[in-house]
């Protein structure tokens, strides 16, 4: 293992600082796995080959029909994608039991909760088709469970009701 500098302006290195304090890890620990997670999600964009020039963000793949990705919600006819995602869920709190008896019963009211775990749904599949041929991105995704679990039990009320995967609530369909 060698050590590297990095030089992050103020905002940057308070925000890495209060991650890292709320994560209960150092800061240079949590720097490390930003970087590592960096250099994974760009190897895995290229089908498991490091790229060969300056790495530059790439925007979500869009679905076939142009599109938003699939984890983000189409605005047309969004009832069948939650549908969807609702049993995308489902299937996750079925292999991933510990992690999602601590997902809040109204998980679908956060915007930004439902987009991560269709991001998170999408990456799974992905994984399970062998599309992501790096056995690394195996110990990111697992990673990313571990940081979830977090999101699902900080600041929720322990006694709020929990997700069951039975049929989504009809007003989330409308």
């Amino acid at each position: 293992m060698s050590r590297v500098n990095i030089t992050l302006d103020e905002h940057t290195r308070a925000e890495l600082a209060r991650r890292a304090q709320a994560a209960g890890e150092p800061v240079a620990q949590m720097a490390a796995r930003f970087v590592r997670d960096g250099l994974l999600s760009t190897q895995a964009q290229n089908g498991g080959e490091p790229p060969a020039g300056p790495v530059e963000a790439e925007p979500p793949t869009a679905t076939a029909s142009g599109g938003p990705p699939a984890w983000i919600e189409p605005p047309e006819k969004p009832g069948p994608w939650r549908r969807k995602l609702w049993a995308e869920v489902g299937a996750l709190a079925e292999r991933y039991p510990d992690l999602f008896s601590k997902l809040a019963e109204d998980w679908w009211t956060d915007r930004a909760l439902v987009e991560m775990l269709g991001a998170l749904s999408a990456w799974r599949s992905r994984l399970d088709a062998g599309e992501l041929p790096d056995p690394r991105a195996e110990f990111l995704f697992q990673d990313r469970l571990e940081l979830l679990q977090r999101r699902f039990t900080q600041g929720s009320d322990p006694t709020a009701a929990r997700f069951d995967a039975g049929s989504p609530p009809s007003e989330w369909l409308a």
